[in-house]
């Protein structure tokens, strides 16, 4: 359960991270993040587009909650709740990236981080039920 404690905690900074991108962004349209390297690899183009809400919430801020209940369950020993939860946040992984690729046709580090943490979530969670 240490890994996937770890894993929350990683994921709750990333998504801290695009809270703060997209403050920034939204605050001064001339901000350049670090992971902003070209027209095709940037961060802050998916977390500003329209596709960075849902119901008008920001993933960001989704995922900041998303990782909190993560951890409070990994923390009380929730292995069921732990797997149930791991495989939606692989199933919205999967919706988003293909959101990504599809629609806005954008490589975000920031983003990609998330899925891989989600994917290593739903293992280590599966392997630990």
């Amino acid at each position: 359960m240490i890994a996937i404690t770890i894993l929350a905690i990683l994921g709750l900074v990333v998504s801290a991270y695009a809270v703060y991108l997209e403050k920034k962004v939204k605050a001064d349209p001339n901000y350049k993040p670090l992971c902003d390297i070209s027209d095709k690899i940037s961060c802050s183009k998916p977390i500003v587009s329209s596709y960075g809400k849902i119901f008008g919430v920001s993933n960001a801020l989704l995922g900041i909650l998303y990782y909190m209940t993560i951890l409070i369950l990994s923390l009380l020993g929730q292995k069921q709740l732990l797997l149930y939860l791991a495989l939606a946040g692989v199933a919205v992984s999967f919706f988003l990236a293909y959101i990504l690729c599809t629609k806005i046709k954008i490589f975000c580090l920031v983003c990609v981080t998330t899925y891989v943490i989600n994917g290593l979530l739903l293992f280590l969670t599966y392997l630990n039920k």
